[in-house]
């Protein structure tokens, strides 16, 4: 993992002796540990990285984390009680005077905690922007777990359609689901799976409730599965029986707009730009404001990793980068579409990492 953390130190630029990924209990867990350390497995509360300018990375893990550590090949501390535990951040922060912390990642009472064991001259500095710029661009592991967990997810799909049927609960649907990605290998969900059927699929962030699906429900299904502690977002959207012609112009609408935006996620691209591709094209017809969040997001071991494509994104698209392209459209009363995908931007262009079908079904 030496390469990832020389990427952090050289994106901040800052004079940096010492960064310190700090976790508290959950869920205020800094994903950045596992993204310096390569752990895959393992909740590591109040555990820490500790990295160094020229790659190095130590690890101050509790016995109870300790196998799940070994798996790193790095440099352990072991810790059985909180003062041992205080002892060994002390002796990690001792000479260091340019301290890098990820501030958005970082309680205030584990922050309060480092800056009373630091040296009494020691300066902290917030890295977060820089710990965002340096995940978005996968390495070639990443985007390998990445695709595992898009295939899983995308397979899993597939074993669900035959179970969606009128008079299943949508909280059924979702349960359903979570056992056939972790039959397929997932270690679990990514997230909490949405099942909105009917007039509850126009709630972008609905979960899934005691709803009985019906016959002429739109049914938008946002799910994902997590592999190895990386993760991938999909969104389908299905009809029960035979589609309306509004339900088909909705579905072919954000089709549209999907294509739209992926063929501007390319290197060099921009994140507003590729938003305002599929904006543009929803809003010159009847669902005009109708879409009603942002194209996408990036992913990684966070399903929302970081950055994001929406209209004040700034952010300019690189080579290994991945993001989900899911444009929507939602009607209250009526029901909403959405359909996502995992894209991972490459030399020649995006390419879907998510391969469930992306027909409009009518089940």
């Amino acid at each position: 993992m030496r390469s990832r953390v020389k990427r952090i130190f050289r994106n901040v630029n800052d004079g940096l002796d010492l960064i310190v990924f700090m976790n508290a209990v959950e869920p205020h867990i800094d994903l950045s540990f596992f993204y310096a350390t390569g752990i895959t497995d393992g909740l590591f509360e109040s555990c820490g990285a500790w990295l160094t300018p020229d790659g190095g990375c130590e690890v101050t893990t509790s016995a109870l984390e300790e196998e799940a550590a070994k798996e790193a090949d790095l440099p352990l501390h072991v810790f059985r009680t909180r003062d041992e535990n205080l002892t060994l951040m002390k002796a990690r922060l001792r000479g260091h005077r340019r301290i890098g912390i990820n501030a958005m990642e970082l309680t205030y009472h584990m922050f309060s905690r480092l800056r009373k064991l630091a040296p009494r001259n020691a300066t902290f500095v917030d890295i977060s922007e820089a710990v965002v710029r340096t995940r978005v661009v996968k390495d070639e592991t990443e985007i390998g777990l990445v695709q595992k967990a898009c295939d899983v997810a995308s397979r899993a799909f597939e074993d669900l359609l035959p179970f969606i049927r009128p008079g299943v609960k949508e909280s059924d649907v979702a349960a359903e689901l979570a056992y056939r990605m972790q039959r397929r290998g997932a270690t679990g969900p990514s997230f909490r799976t949405i099942v909105g059927s009917g007039p509850n699929g126009a709630e972008p962030h609905y979960t899934a409730g005691p709803r009985k699906l019906r016959r002429g429900d739109l049914v938008v299904i946002d799910f994902g599965a997590m592999c190895d502690m990386y993760c991938s977002d999909i969104t389908r959207t299905v009809v029960l029986g035979k589609a309306s012609d509004e339900q088909r112009r909705m579905y072919a609408t954000v089709a549209r707009a999907q294509a739209a935006a992926l063929r501007k996620m390319r290197p060099g691209g921009r994140g507003n730009a590729v938003d305002a591709a599929a904006r543009e094209l929803i809003d010159r017809g009847p669902y005009k404001g109708r879409f009603i969040h942002g194209l996408g997001h990036s992913i990684g071991l966070a399903v929302h990793d970081g950055d994001a494509l929406n209209p004040s994104s700034t952010t300019v698209l690189k080579q290994n980068m991945i993001f989900t392209n899911e444009p929507g459209v939602y009607v209250p009363g009526f029901g909403g579409v959405r359909i996502e995908d995992d894209v991972l931007i490459t030399r020649s262009g995006p390419r879907y990492m998510t391969t469930a079908p992306r027909e409009f079904f009518e089940l």
